[in-house]
């Protein structure tokens, strides 16, 4: 298979993840490196024998490099992506894809007149937990869904090296919900196959740096009317869980591991409990695998612009709803009835 030589920009922290699966990737052939940690990139350049791009305009101006991946700052993804647009690159953005529903808007009709792929590193809908668990769901095990609670939360927020653009409420408002948040909008849109239609949020500051708002929970609604509780911290210990409620049982996803309850004779009865702990980055290999594959083959990405802006727009509700302190429509954020 011919593959898509690929600029990386940004190769620490999650950088690295996206590193090493883009060299594990069928599609793809790492072709350049740029970090605005100048020693990070030197140091994968000499290792991996490949060019360190001086700034993000040099990486771009390679004329061999067809495609990027940025793994950079929120704030920055509009003007990287339509830098990249403007050198006819393809481009693979991580998660939230913009600051604003706007700014996500612009990007998707940049790349789409220009016949460019973009593709959104939501991946947290393909790790293997939650691909089961929509096995279990398609095939109605589960009954009629009741409702759903989910909880992502971390103690990043406890400690002195976080970014100061995430704590930054301009750069990234309501903290919790866009670093950690929506990966669980995006994968439950997936795993119930509909959209969030309203938001309900609160949200306080407790123990960062700052004032920045690092606590928060919030009530979604789908469009089917599902209810679904999410809640996102910054300042307490690791969580990562989805609880899903059905009229048959209960469905219950961690990191690595799905468990599955029946009702039987009015008792709950354990029926599936998977451990994925040897999964690994795997998922990650074939999100970059995918990508590289939509740029050879034209076929459109699992999560591209639409999936994208759809999990940033429930985000923006969120932050509409704490300034309002209402229920907040979605459609209205996207601009739709």
């Amino acid at each position: 298979m011919t593959k898509v030589r690929i600029g990386l920009v940004g190769v620490s922290g999650h950088g690295a993840t996206i590193l090493n699966a883009i060299r594990a990737a069928k599609s793809l052939e790492l072709a350049s490196v740029f970090d605005s940690k100048t020693d990070e990139s030197t140091r994968v350049s000499r290792e991996l024998g490949i060019k360190q791009a001086k700034d993000y305009e040099d990486l771009l101006s390679d004329g061999s490099v067809q495609a990027v991946a940025l793994v950079t700052p929120n704030h920055l993804h509009a003007e990287q992506v339509e830098k990249a647009v403007q050198a006819g690159k393809h481009v693979f953005v991580e998660k939230p894809m913009g600051r604003t529903v706007a700014e996500a808007s612009q990007m998707i009709a940049r790349t789409r007149k220009a016949g460019l792929v973009l593709m959104v590193g939501h991946n947290t809908r393909r790790r293997s937990v939650f691909r089961r668990a929509r096995q279990v769901v398609e095939n109605q095990r589960l009954g009629r869904i009741v409702g759903v609670e989910m909880n992502v939360s971390r103690p990043a927020g406890l400690f002195d090296d976080v970014p100061a653009w995430k704590a930054d409420p301009k750069l990234t408002p309501l903290l919790p919900m866009t670093q950690l948040g929506i990966h669980f909008v995006d994968t439950i849109h997936y795993l119930l196959d509909t959209t969030t239609a309203s938001v309900s949020c609160i949200a306080s500051h407790v123990a960062m740096r700052g004032g920045a708002l690092d606590t928060s929970a919030a009530v979604l609604q789908m469009a089917s009317g599902i209810p679904v509780t999410l809640s996102c911290y910054y300042v307490t210990p690791d969580v990562y869980e989805v609880r899903i409620y059905g009229t048959k049982g209960i469905l219950q996803c961690w990191n690595s591991r799905i468990r599955f309850e029946l009702l039987q004779n009015n008792l709950l009865e354990p029926v599936l409990d998977e451990d994925f702990a040897s999964e690994g980055a795997a998922s990650f290999v074939e999100e970059m695998n995918e990508f590289g594959e939509c740029v050879l083959t034209g076929k459109k990405p699992e999560t591209g612009g639409k999936e994208g802006i759809i999990a940033l727009a429930v985000i923006e509700a969120m932050v509409e709803s704490l300034k309002t302190r209402t229920l907040v429509n979605v459609g209205n954020i996207l601009g739709s009835p």
